[in-house]
C-alpha cells in the first residue's frame, strides 16, 4: 500500500481509506483539483446572477422558493455550516475520525459541489499533521 493516498473523487478503495484511517497521508489528484476549480467557477457565476438556484441564492426546504440577496449569501452559507454542526453520543475515535475526514474530502473532490479547493486542502493537511 502506497504511503500517500491520492484522493480524486473516483477511486478511494476500501484499503486505501483504512491506510488514511491508520495514518497514511492522503493528496489531492491535480485532476480533482481541476474539476474542482471549474465547478466552482460554475458557483460563482451562478450566485453572481439573478437565476434562482436551490441553495446558491435561495433558502433550502421549505423556503427554496425564497430568494437570497446577494449581500446575505456568505451568510447563508455560514448558518447551513452552523445548523449541521452538531454532535450526539461518544466521540468517535481518531481511526474513526480520519476515516470520515478522507472520506470528506474524497467526496468533495470529485468536484461536482462547487467547493473551494482550500476546503479539501485543510481536510488533507489536518489529515497529514
Amino acid at each position: 500500500m502506497p504511503t500517500t493516498i491520492l484522493l480524486d473523487g473516483q477511486t478511494l478503495s476500501l484499503e486505501g481509506l483504512i491506510a488514511i484511517a491508520q495514518g497514511a497521508d492522503a493528496a489531492l489528484c491535480p485532476q480533482a483539483r481541476a474539476r474542482m476549480v471549474d465547478s466552482r467557477r460554475l458557483v460563482e457565476a451562478i450566485a453572481a446572477g439573478d437565476e434562482p438556484v436551490y441553495g446558491i441564492n435561495t433558502g433550502f426546504g421549505a423556503l427554496a422558493e425564497v430568494a437570497v440577496a446577494r449581500e446575505d449569501l456568505a451568510r447563508l452559507q455560514r448558518n447551513l455550516v452552523l445548523s449541521h454542526a452538531v454532535g450526539v453520543g461518544d466521540p468517535l475515535t481518531i481511526p474513526e475520525t480520519r476515516a470520515l475526514m478522507a472520506l470528506r474530502a474524497n467526496v468533495l473532490a470529485r468536484g461536482v459541489s462547487g467547493v473551494r479547493v482550500v476546503l479539501v486542502e485543510r481536510l488533507i493537511q489536518c489529515l497529514n499533521l
